[in-house]
């Protein structure tokens, strides 16, 4: 795990990004903003869900 702080109103960029295919995902952009807040933009290929959301679904406690 990579554990960065960036200051509010910047931006990481992940690129070289493939699928199990071999297929590349496409620039993956991250903006961090105030209060905790971030912004993901990716392809609508890439599903972006809380973890917290996944655990409810898998039935993880």
């Amino acid at each position: 795990m990579l554990i960065l702080t960036r200051a509010a109103n910047s931006t990481i960029i992940l690129n070289n990004i493939y699928d199990e295919y071999g297929n590349s995902l496409g620039r993956i952009e991250i903006n961090f903003f105030k209060e905790n807040r971030i912004g993901i933009e990716a392809d609508k290929s890439i599903d972006i869900v809380r973890a917290e959301i996944l655990d409810d679904e898998r039935g993880v406690t």
